[in-house]
């Protein structure tokens, strides 16, 4: 019994982690689609204002920032302006919030 016991916990606590990131990529494609949708396709590479974002996760940037990684994309959405001073991406109040920009990277994962 005690062991039955040990496994249901090992494999609650190993499940917990992809639910809570799939939660944060639903709200990800909410902040997405309120923000970013205006300027970004996120299921084709076809550019609107800013680049098409499908697959975008670690690939290599169009803005020339580099490869968008986690740490990157979190420094770019938080400020963009502090990697490319000219660019045309705006600073969202809401990217502020590391919650929301993670949310937001995690939604970028899955494109």
């Amino acid at each position: 019994m005690m062991r039955i016991s040990l496994l249901a916990l090992l494999m609650t606590a190993f499940a917990l982690p992809l639910s809570v990131q799939a939660a944060d990529a639903e709200l990800g494609e909410q902040i997405f689609k309120k923000r970013c949708a205006v300027c970004h396709n996120p299921l084709t590479h076809q550019r609107k204002i800013g680049p098409g974002l499908q697959g975008v996760y670690e690939r290599e940037s169009e803005s020339g920032i580099g490869k968008l990684t986690e740490s990157r994309l979190h420094e770019w959405l938080e400020n963009p302006k502090s990697l490319k001073p000219k660019t045309r991406m705006p600073k969202y109040g809401a990217m502020r919030d590391e919650v929301n920009r993670q949310a937001v990277i995690d939604f970028l994962k899955t494109l």
